[in-house]
């Protein structure tokens, strides 16, 4: 048991790890079927990050698993100037440990997204640049 959740953590690291823009913001696949939330525009919350986000979010499934990446990608007025954020929602039942680095939510379902199973997730948040910066 402790094997499989140790591989899965480290899948997760290595998928956060590096994530560059072109891949980490897929809004034009909304014909995904694991697209589980797409929402082009409006205030959205980043686990690990203290304030609401105005832009464009978007949640994919990892097939039935209870895992997901969300991606949210800030419209530039301000309060997140073309940052985009990149997450790794993993399910770990009752679990209340994660790795270092990593966010716990207790019952997230509740508060997060009824599309996610019963529980606790272990979230991990990465940002990245929308825009190449000006030197």
């Amino acid at each position: 048991m402790f094997k499989k959740i140790g591989a899965t953590f480290l899948a997760a690291a290595m998928m956060t790890v590096y994530t560059p823009s072109a891949w980490a913001a897929p809004f034009n696949s909304t014909n995904n079927p694991n697209i589980v939330a797409n929402y082009p525009s409006g205030s959205h919350g980043i686990v690990g990050e203290d304030s609401l986000h105005t832009g464009a979010d978007l949640v994919v499934a990892a097939g039935q698993s209870g895992n997901f990446q969300q991606w949210f990608v800030g419209n530039g007025d301000g309060n997140v100037n073309d940052e985009g954020d990149h997450s790794v929602w993993l399910s770990v039942g009752n679990s209340t440990s994660c790795p270092s680095g990593w966010d716990l939510l207790v019952n997230a379902q509740n508060n997060w997204g009824s599309y996610l199973k019963p529980g606790n997730y272990c979230v991990h948040t990465n940002n990245f640049q929308t825009n190449t910066p000006t030197p």
